[in-house]
């Protein structure tokens, strides 16, 4: 079992996560304190679901650029546990600048980063 945790201000749906991929074990779903961000963490089963999987799905769930007009507006976090995390979000980062015309805005960070932080965290049952 692996971990993935992902943070947006503006989640279309962070549920769409358990219905989205089976393979998706366990997630829970919280607020970073002190700001605006949504966060999930999932517990997923590597041989059923890929991590390259998940972060195309956070992807599709936000809106992770910065308009000129709302620069702070959204905010978008990938918090890794290990390098192959790391490498594959850099990847994916890097491919979705080619994509958007708008800055692309996800910050890519040690996932110890959000473990202090977590408020109001929710089991989601499915």
């Amino acid at each position: 079992m692996e971990k993935a945790v992902f943070g947006a201000s503006e989640f279309f749906s962070q549920k769409a996560f358990i219905t989205g991929f089976h393979g998706i074990e366990n997630a829970r779903i919280g607020h970073l304190k002190g700001t605006n961000l949504d966060i999930v963490e999932i517990w997923f089963n590597p041989w059923k679901v890929s991590y390259n999987e998940l972060l195309e799905l956070f992807f599709d769930l936000h809106d992770p650029t910065s308009r000129e007009n709302q620069p702070f507006k959204n905010q978008s976090l990938i918090f890794f546990s290990d390098k192959n995390q790391l490498t594959l979000a850099k990847q994916k980062k890097s491919e979705l600048k080619h994509i958007f015309k708008d800055e692309v805005i996800t910050k890519i960070t040690p996932a110890c980063e959000y473990i202090n932080g977590l408020e109001e965290i929710e089991l989601m049952s499915y």
